[in-house]
């Protein structure tokens, strides 16, 4: 071996025990906070309705600030202890490292995408967007994705979005109106050249309380395709924390905790979760 190719070992071997130094010093997620007290998740300032900072005790608000203050309640059960809630502040260009980090213990909304779950234990689902369509007024009787793929249905996009995917892939047979922009594609209802645009539940619901003389309703066509959303953590060789929040998740789920918090956070940005099809369940 050479002086260059040992020179390279040595750097390669220097920078693999200072990636796996800090983590392997960390606690266990569960051991810290049951010896805390306290759940810290990460909270975002301006991600409406996911979370948001309000003034008073409270600091922040949002759907998954909601999920964080369930789950310690459920903490709290479990370790036989109160667990009080703190928050880190990040954003989702930072996320990953102050989860990494342990600034934070959890951050209860983000897409399990391949490159988070090989950084972070990814759990949940917690929660799913589908896709819906916001309808313009007039139309109606359209409930599944078979009723939409039909040539004289158009549908406004945005391009390259998971939103154009699921109507290509759900309704083929429909006229997709594909544009570069967001705004384009509402545009295109509001002008009378397209009959409804696809986008996300959340965005659906925004868009027909800020235009409701343009929109009419919203559909979640069946069978419903949606984006589940997940929380995030360390990985910590642990995985009781993991393992906890993931059948937390399940259960919460299935007995309509998440759909009131998800509700509640709907409320206070502003928007009237009654507008969701009734039977729309996140």
């Amino acid at each position: 071996m050479n002086a260059m190719t040992k020179l390279g070992a040595a750097i390669g071997l220097a920078v693999a025990v200072l990636a796996s130094g800090p983590a392997s010093a960390q606690k266990a997620i569960w051991d810290k906070i049951s010896e805390t007290g306290t759940l810290t998740c990460g909270a975002m300032a301006a991600v409406p309705m996911n979370s948001w900072k309000v003034d008073g005790p409270n600091r922040y608000e949002g759907y998954s600030i909601g999920f964080c203050r369930k789950l310690a309640e459920e903490l709290a059960k479990a370790m036989g202890k109160p667990i009080k809630i703190d928050f880190y502040e990040t954003t989702f260009a930072n996320v990953v490292l102050d989860l990494q980090s342990g600034k934070a213990d959890l951050f209860a909304g983000m897409s399990a995408t391949e490159e988070r779950k090989r950084a972070l234990d990814m759990t949940g689902p917690m929660y799913d967007l589908a896709h819906c369509v916001v309808q313009r007024k007039g139309l109606t009787g359209l409930k599944s994705w078979a009723d939409y793929s039909k040539p004289e249905i158009k549908i406004s996009s945005a391009t390259g979005t998971s939103d154009e995917k699921a109507l290509q892939e759900m309704a083929p047979k429909a006229t997709n109106m594909s544009f570069k922009e967001n705004a384009q594609a509402i545009l295109a209802v509001q002008s009378g050249r397209a009959d409804g645009y696809v986008t996300n539940v959340l965005s659906c619901l925004r868009i027909l309380t800020e235009s409701p003389q343009v929109f009419g309703e919203i559909v979640v066509p069946t069978p419903v395709r949606g984006l589940p959303s997940a929380g995030g953590m360390r990985k910590d060789g642990d995985g009781r924390f993991h393992k906890f929040v993931d059948e937390w998740a399940a259960r919460s789920r299935a007995n309509g905790t998440v759909k009131a918090v998800m509700s509640e956070a709907i409320a206070k940005n502003g928007l009237d979760p009654n507008k969701l099809p009734k039977e729309f369940n996140f």
